[in-house]
């Protein structure tokens, strides 16, 4: 009868906890006009830590610290904001010329296709989709600056959170200590500091990443003469902080755009293409998952949901914060022992794949030597082969990292 009522208890709570979890996300997406800022703010002020923390070894005032933090952040976002109202008057000026350029095109396409097919004379590919797209663009762009004033009200709430937030630095930790027992608040401190450190390294090294990312899409667009390299190098930079499909959209719109003005130039066409995806495939699939080694164990699939699911709370903010909320969401459920199936589920598993596949290596073993000692003798060639696969192959697969220690590499 126990067993029983306990199993209907942990029934209970898992039907609340998933009630709790909908009830929160459907608070974050009704209040998310505070939320993004406050969430914006924690993260630059996980990316600038490292920085802060370096002031403080030097012994640099606080005052002082605080002031050259705040002043650099508001420098990116003016010149963020300038950015973005040039480009946006650039892409207006140029809109007539890709306008032609786009009808051009879709000539160039139709009679190539004509060739194969037979088609209508005057067949147009444009026509047929009921769509203005010099309108568009227009409206498209003009969107944009209408919003610019929100956007400027979000960028002044993370600018007065991050300061907030750098003022009481120091202070966190102690009132944390001093407000809950002792045992528990030492393992709250634990648990703030790896998620600080884990996740400001991984937005430094993506950070770095995305920097490389845009400097080459603006060195491929100023060898081939594709315009606006600077808008192509920070985009690519901007989109490759969105998880896998980030990578994909700015490739495939530099390419479009290469296609629309150069065709029927097609030798700058294929320069364009051969160049993005070989930056993207050699940055994010090689360099990339070589900086960050185990840091961030999360499946591609988790990823990817976790992507959806904030992208609808949040819009574009959220799918950018999607990854870091995620790992951190992981070391909190990895640190708390009910919660630690969660953790497990969500990482990548290779870990745990690599111990399975240890305990088997040595199951293997004792079941040899047991043959051994019952007298079932194998050659000795065999036993030596045997010996040494097990030696290069099982046993020295490399580290794992255990529940309790995700986003640590050893």
């Amino acid at each position: 009868m126990t067993e029983t009522n306990q199993a209907n208890n942990r029934y209970i709570q898992i039907f609340l906890g998933i009630l709790v979890t909908l009830a929160i996300l459907a608070v974050l997406k009704l209040s998310k006009d505070v939320t993004i800022p406050l969430i914006l703010s924690f993260f630059c002020f996980l990316i600038f830590s490292p920085l802060v923390r370096h002031l403080d070894k030097l012994h640099i005032p606080r005052i002082f610290s605080v002031t050259l933090v705040m002043v650099l952040l508001l420098f990116i976002f003016v010149a963020a904001g300038w950015f973005v109202i040039m480009t946006v008057d650039t892409l207006v000026r140029l809109i007539p010329f890709y306008a032609d350029k786009v009808v051009s095109l879709d000539r160039l396409l139709s009679s190539k296709l004509s060739q194969f097919i037979e088609l209508p004379a005057g067949t147009s590919f444009l026509a047929a989709l009921p769509v203005n797209w010099s309108n568009l663009a227009i409206s498209s762009l003009t969107s944009i600056s209408n919003k610019f004033l929100s956007v400027t009200k979000v960028a002044m709430l993370v600018f007065i959170f991050f300061l907030f937030l750098l003022l009481e630095r120091q202070s966190a930790i102690p009132k944390l200590l001093a407000a809950v027992p002792k045992s528990k608040g030492l393992k709250i401190a634990v648990l703030f500091e790896r998620i600080t450190r884990q996740v400001s390294k991984y937005l430094l090294l993506k950070g770095v990443i995305s920097a490389m990312t845009g400097v080459m899409f603006y060195l491929t667009a100023l060898v081939t003469g594709l315009d606006l390299p600077i808008l192509w190098g920070v985009l690519a930079f901007i989109f490759n902080f969105i998880p896998s499909i980030g990578s994909l959209i700015i490739t495939t719109l530099t390419i479009v755009m290469a296609l629309i003005q150069f065709a029927p130039n097609w030798s700058n066409v294929i320069y364009v293409g051969i160049m993005t995806i070989s930056i993207q495939t050699i940055l994010g699939n090689i360099i990339d998952p070589k900086l960050q080694g185990g840091q961030l164990n999360l499946s591609p699939f988790v990823i990817l949901v976790s992507l959806t699911l904030w992208g609808y709370i949040w819009g574009l903010p959220g799918m950018f914060l999607s990854v870091p909320i995620t790992s951190v969401l992981q070391i909190l459920c990895a640190n708390v022992k009910s919660l630690r199936p969660i953790a497990i589920l969500i990482s990548s598993g290779k870990s745990y794949q690599r111990e399975s596949e240890k305990k088997d290596a040595l199951a293997r073993y004792l079941r040899k030597q047991d043959k051994l000692k019952r007298g079932e003798n194998p050659s000795d060639k065999s036993r030596e082969q045997a010996e040494d696969r097990e030696a290069t192959s099982s046993y020295h697969k490399g580290d794992f990292i255990m529940p309790e220690n995700f986003g640590e590499k050893k």
